[in-house]
């Protein structure tokens, strides 16, 4: 049986309802009890931004959907090199996040019992 998950995001926040659908998987697994990490990257770090409003289009926060992993012990991480591909600093995460260098991945995948991407 699985005792572990990864949940990998690489859409963007808003327009396609991926991003959300998986944070929330996490969060129900891990409110479950099963270990679970998140990893964004590609256009899923765009996620990981702190400026992001979503009311102005009316939609759900990521940022909240994020935030609600940590009380269930969640560990949260954004690729570095996404990050600077896309322009985006560090400078501009959100509190929470753990930017790690893309080789870290295959760790984080070596870790986990299942791994599932939106």
């Amino acid at each position: 049986m699985a005792k572990s998950l990864l949940v990998v995001i690489t859409k963007p926040p808003y327009g396609l309802e991926e991003a959300f659908a998986g944070l929330r998987l996490a969060l129900a697994m891990a409110v479950n009890g099963m270990k679970t990490t998140v990893l964004m990257l590609e256009d899923g770090v765009f996620n990981s931004v702190a400026t992001q409003k979503p009311e102005a289009i009316k939609m759900p926060s990521n940022i909240e959907a994020t935030k609600d992993l940590y009380d269930f012990e969640v560990q949260v991480y954004v690729v570095k090199e996404d990050l600077q591909a896309r322009g985006i600093p560090e400078s501009s995460l959100f509190e929470g996040l753990k930017a790690i260098e893309s080789a870290k991945m295959k760790d984080l995948i070596a870790e986990h019992d299942l791994i599932t991407t939106f």
